[in-house]
């Protein structure tokens, strides 16, 4: 393979190498020959009574053989990646690519191919105790991203983004499951692998995003591992019924994905409908529909479908302004297909304000009521802390009440103070952090997570988890 130049264009990397230039010049002479106007030889087939329909024939024809050559060559290459990583490929990946290399082969005017590369490396040192003088538990991540993105013309768009992460510490040592923890995917085709898993330590490495993006006129297609977000509050979002997360989960600011195929249609820049379906890991299947429009200044969504194939989940948002004030909510419906074999059906609700004060104090407020917390049964802080969500566990308490203060002490200095209050279980949550700005690319960041909650009636836990991070951004 010739050699591979980089150069930076708008921000973003630029790929171009040698076998583009040839592919290039290629296709611009297969243009010569076929454009009408003072080519040789279009000139000489004139000349010689060359009829139109002729012509006509020959493009489709070149367009044919073309479309063969790149469709063998795509089967060859699946079968080739199906031998290295047998679990990545399936008998979709050659009719998903093979549709986009038949848009890019009939496209009318010329397109051009981008590339860009970019990630992070952080080291988050971690400490945990209950009490502050007794024993605490020590831990490292070496956390590193790496995101690859492709695209040809305006119309075909690809991302792959790879998560790796060193593990070593007390957790990994005495935390019973936490290797298969870390190695589990939830996504209907395994994308996570422990590469080495010690008693001491764990390397892991994950693909969390890997999709192909169409986009023909008002019509878009996204197909693979992508992320689906459907909220539009801060901390719990109801109607994000793919992609639930956990708000303490700071570090993991891109969220999972899902393997789905999204559809969506624009009928205005302010009115569009989604149809999504989504596979998990026991092929299960997720299906639903959101239709999002703008109406007096605000913007509106309604959502139903099925979740798992277990419940039927309907639901709406809102999100807009009153003056200076930001006013968001979510409502979720689910009502379990089979009543005997799921606990019965339950809304969850929430909603919630912000106000940034003429002196940049950012000011949030916001609650949740979730009827499915009364069917969740939690006996310790590692149920609670290291569980998978989805939008029954939102929270582990009926009401809770959330508070949030943020203010840039200077322009590369942000101070902040999180707090939680959990309703029935005589509990609160209390995160105060400090973000540094060392360069335009590196970052340090001090975060401290205290809680104290009544699993058991009258038996209080508490637990402090402090972490600090360096993080460089590329």
């Amino acid at each position: 393979m010739g050699p591979i130049f980089f150069g930076r264009t708008s921000d973003k990397l630029r790929v171009t190498s040698d076998f583009e230039n040839r592919d290039a010049k290629r296709v611009t002479r297969d243009a010569i020959r076929l454009t009408p106007g003072p080519s040789p030889a279009l000139a000489g087939s004139r000349e010689k009574g060359v009829s139109t329909g002729r012509l006509h024939r020959s493009l489709v024809t070149i367009c044919r053989r073309k479309y063969a050559s790149l469709q063998g060559f795509l089967s060859r290459v699946t079968c080739h990646a199906s031998r290295v990583f047998p679990s990545l490929v399936t008998r979709h990946l050659s009719l998903l690519a093979t549709l986009a290399l038949f848009l890019l082969t009939f496209q009318r005017t010329p397109a051009q191919v981008s590339a860009s590369a970019g990630g992070y490396v952080s080291n988050m040192q971690s400490v945990l105790f209950e009490h502050i003088d007794g024993p605490w538990t020590i831990d490292d991540l070496l956390h590193n991203r790496l995101n690859f993105k492709a695209g040809y013309g305006s119309h075909v768009n690809a991302a792959l983004e790879v998560r790796n992460r060193l593990l070593f510490g007390e957790t990994v040592k005495y935390f019973p499951g936490y290797d298969d923890m870390i190695g589990r995917d939830r996504g209907w085709i395994d994308m996570s692998w422990n590469l080495v898993s010690d008693t001491s330590f764990i390397l892991n490495t994950s693909i969390d995003r890997a999709y192909i993006d169409l986009n023909i006129g008002k019509f878009q297609a996204t197909i693979g591992r992508q992320r689906i977000n459907w909220g539009m509050n801060f901390v719990w979002n109801p109607n994000d019924i793919f992609n639930a997360y956990s708000f303490f989960d700071f570090d993991y600011i891109e969220r999972p994905g899902s393997d789905a195929i999204r559809l969506q249609y624009y009928f205005t820049p302010s009115a569009h409908l989604e149809v999504v379906g989504k596979m998990n890991s026991f092929d299960q299947l997720s299906y639903a529909g959101l239709f999002r429009f703008s109406l007096a200044g605000y913007d509106f969504q309604l959502l139903g479908g099925q979740m798992d194939e277990k419940e039927w989940v309907a639901g709406g948002g809102f999100s807009g302004y009153i003056g200076p004030v930001s006013l968001n909510g979510e409502i979720t419906y689910l009502h379990p297909r089979k009543m005997i074999s799921h606990p019965g059906p339950v809304v969850i609700a929430g909603g919630g304000i912000s106000y940034l004060t003429p002196f940049k104090l950012n000011i949030q407020f916001e609650y949740l009521y979730n009827q499915a917390a009364e069917q969740t049964s939690l006996t310790s802080f590692a149920d609670f802390y290291y569980r998978n969500l989805t939008v029954r566990d939102l929270s582990i308490a009926p009401h809770t009440f959330f508070a949030n203060l943020s203010y840039p002490v200077t322009p590369l200095f942000n101070a902040g103070l999180a707090a939680m209050y959990f309703s029935k279980l005589n509990g609160f949550f209390a995160g105060p952090s400090l973000d540094l700005s060392l360069r335009d690319d590196l970052d340090l960041s001090f975060i401290l997570q205290h809680f104290t909650v009544e699993l058991q009636k009258g038996s209080a836990q508490k637990a402090t988890l402090g972490f600090l991070r360096l993080k460089w951004s590329f």
